[in-house]
């Protein structure tokens, strides 16, 4: 695994290229697995982003030197919170596993008699969960997994309406907005004494971001572990109230009857994730940031050289987004869609990944967050090649 930060230096100044990392076979070869560049950035589809060295070496640790795992479970929760000022934490199987675990736990609390019978629990179960409508997403089905029921409002008005008996938890998703604002939506919670839920998976980096949700008064906030954090790809953190992350505990791995059962974490993954937690926090993230203006504005420049095609690196005001090259084109000149221009891109030599067009409504997106070394001036290249075959022809 290379070393990244060693890869800032590089692209920074003031260092030597780093030497590639040579492993005994090469095993994406042998499976007949094609490369890729990744111009997108950590998605969970491409293996999310790489993982800091010391994490690597945590998960050695774990590996060589086995731990009861309740109380090794225990001590990484105890020690992530003190890390980042909550009450407790869990490590859980990613993002979503964090979602369905918290939903389980404000149903079931500790009660046996509903932890071992979900997603079926038993008549008067609460079992409701509230979210916004403008906050339906493609993750909700993990509020569903153990058994809820979700209740859609619009206004105030609808909110105060949903809530009654039922209602075991308020959700919100901290990247969409709707009618009741973020703040209004905890006061009302609170109001009713019903916990609440923030899934905050993407918002790192910076970890300035995991930070300021916990401060805003959500019970509970869910967290990617293999993306900004840059911890094991497949594990997550649920933050917040202590007795909620103990309900939450007591619906998953390794209890036997727990509707989680199946969403278990290995034992490096929870030394992966509290070592990911402490480098995170120490990391210097303005020399990243740096990094990415350099390689975005150099894609940009050179694209725009081209007549017709304007490059423009843009900044989203939302958590978690780094620069990207936003690329536009007239298409009376170059007659391709931008679609077809992302699989042109995908079917090439090399093969170049960019953000789903659904994801970035629509538009052509380019980022730098996981390139490598030289890897910018190919995404320029081939961006440019793609659009001026179009131009002669060649496409067709």
């Amino acid at each position: 695994m290379s070393d990244r930060r060693s890869f800032l230096k590089y692209m920074i100044g003031g260092a030597s290229t780093p030497g590639a990392p040579t492993f005994t076979r090469d095993y994406y070869t042998e499976l007949g697995i094609k490369p890729f560049i990744n111009a997108i950035g950590p998605y969970s589809s491409l293996g999310g982003e790489e993982m800091w060295p010391e994490v690597i070496e945590a998960m050695d640790y774990a590996v060589q030197n086995k731990a009861d795992m309740e109380e090794l479970h225990d001590a990484v929760g105890k020690r992530i919170a003190e890390l980042v000022g909550c009450e407790y934490a869990c490590v859980t199987a990613g993002a979503a596993s964090a979602i369905t675990l918290a939903v389980a736990g404000s149903m079931s609390g500790l009660d046996p008699d509903i932890i071992h019978t979900l997603p079926h629990p038993p008549a008067g179960t609460k079992n409701e969960v509230i979210l916004q409508a403008s906050h339906q997403y493609l993750y909700d089905r993990a509020l569903r997994v153990p058994g809820a029921k979700l209740v859609f409002v619009d206004s105030e008005e609808d909110l105060r309406a949903a809530i009654g008996s039922k209602t075991a938890m308020m959700f919100y998703v901290r990247k969409m907005t709707g009618q009741i604002s973020l703040e209004r939506w905890i006061e009302l919670a609170k109001e009713y004494d019903i916990p609440t839920l923030c899934d905050a998976a993407t918002t790192v980096p910076p970890i300035k971001y995991l930070l300021d949700t916990l401060k805003l008064g959500f019970d509970l906030c869910c967290f990617s572990g293999g993306k900004g954090l840059r911890g094991p790809y497949s594990a997550g953190l649920l933050l917040g109230r202590k007795d909620l992350i103990d309900a939450a505990k007591a619906n998953g791995s390794p209890n036997h009857r727990a509707v989680g059962r199946s969403m278990k974490v290995a034992p490096e993954e929870y030394l992966g994730m509290m070592v990911a937690v402490e480098t995170a926090l120490k990391h210097d993230e303005t020399a990243d940031m740096a990094l990415y203006e350099r390689l975005t504005n150099y894609i940009a420049t050179e694209i725009n050289t081209l007549e017709g095609v304007t490059a423009e690196v843009r900044v989203a005001d939302i958590q978690g987004m780094e620069p990207y090259v936003n690329v536009e084109w007239d298409q009376n000149i170059y007659k391709i869609s931008k679609d077809d221009a992302k699989l042109a891109l995908r079917n090439g030599d090399p093969c170049i990944e960019l953000r789903a067009m659904f994801l970035s409504f629509g538009e052509l997106h380019i980022t730098a967050h996981m390139l490598k070394p030289d890897e910018e001036k190919i995404v320029a290249r081939r961006m440019i090649e793609v659009l001026q075959d179009s131009k002669t022809g060649a496409m067709q």
